[in-house]
C-alpha cells in the first residue's frame, strides 16, 4: 500500500495554495526503494516527476570507452582485441526534500540521467500527465512551476559542465579551460 504524500515540506512547492497542493498529492504517492535500485535509466521515456524523502539518490551517466589491446603470437601473428569499459559518473547527489525527474515535464520526456538509490528510500512520485493538466487549467501556477523546473535545469546544466570541465583539466593536464 502507498502511503500519501505530503508536497509541503518541498521548497519547489512552497507559495502553491493547499487547494492546489491536495489536488497534486491525490494522483501522487510515495514508494520505496531499496539501495542500489534504479529509479529511472538514462533515456528511457519520462512519465514520472520525483521528490526524494528520505535517502540518498545519485544522478549519473554512463561513459563508454574503447580499448584496443594486441595478443602477439610468434612474430608474424597479431591478433587484436577491442574491448569496452563502461563506467558512471556520477553528476550529482540529490538531497531530501528535492526534486528529480524534470524531464517528465519538458519535451521530448526522455530522462537524461540513471537515478540510484545509494540508501534505502521514500520517493514521491508525481504521474507528469496529471501534473500537467493542473498547470494547463491555472497558468499562474504553470508559470511558477515552470520557473523552477527551469532552475533545476540551469542547476543541473551548470554541474555537469564542471564535471565537464574537471574531466577535460584532468585528460590535458592543465588547472583551468579558457573560455573565448
Amino acid at each position: 500500500m502507498n502511503k500519501k504524500p505530503d508536497l509541503s515540506n518541498f521548497s519547489f512547492f512552497s507559495g502553491i495554495s493547499s487547494d492546489r497542493l491536495d489536488e497534486i498529492e491525490s494522483f501522487s504517492f510515495v514508494q520505496t526503494y531499496e539501495k542500489g535500485a534504479a529509479v529511472f535509466e538514462n533515456s528511457e521515456p519520462a512519465r514520472n516527476m520525483y521528490g526524494l524523502i528520505r535517502g540518498g539518490i545519485d544522478l549519473s551517466i554512463l561513459f563508454k570507452d574503447k580499448i584496443v589491446t594486441k595478443d602477439i603470437k610468434y612474430e608474424e601473428y597479431i591478433r587484436t582485441h577491442v574491448e569496452i569499459l563502461e563506467k558512471p559518473m556520477v553528476l550529482e547527489t540529490v538531497k531530501s526534500y528535492s526534486i528529480f525527474g524534470w524531464s517528465a515535464m519538458v519535451e521530448p520526456e526522455k530522462m537524461t540521467a540513471t537515478a540510484i538509490c545509494t540508501s534505502d528510500c521514500d520517493i514521491v512520485v508525481i504521474p507528469a500527465s496529471e501534473l500537467k493538466k493542473i498547470l494547463e487549467n491555472d497558468p499562474e501556477l504553470g508559470y511558477l512551476v515552470s520557473s523552477r523546473i527551469n532552475s533545476i535545469i540551469a542547476q543541473r546544466l551548470n554541474s555537469r559542465t564542471e564535471k565537464l570541465v574537471d574531466t577535460w583539466c584532468t585528460l590535458f593536464e592543465t588547472e583551468s579551460v579558457g573560455t573565448v
